[in-house]
């Protein structure tokens, strides 16, 4: 299904299963609590991939428009 990630607006497809693209990316406990008291759906993949190499969870400005 396409999705809107709510950290920067992009579209992305989300499987919605194990199957996932999401599944292979690896986020410690900490920041599996940061993203979900901030977002209540998933991300896309650059912001995933980008928090999981050490971005914030929250971005300074939003990246509305990608």
């Amino acid at each position: 299904m396409t999705k809107t990630c709510p950290r920067c607006g992009a579209s992305f497809e989300c499987l919605h299963s194990p199957q996932c693209w999401c599944a292979s990316v690896r986020l410690d406990e900490k920041t599996r609590r940061e993203l979900a008291a901030h977002y209540s759906d998933c991300l896309c993949p650059e912001c995933l991939s980008a928090i999981a190499a050490g971005a914030a969870v929250e971005p300074a400005e939003p990246l509305r428009g990608r």
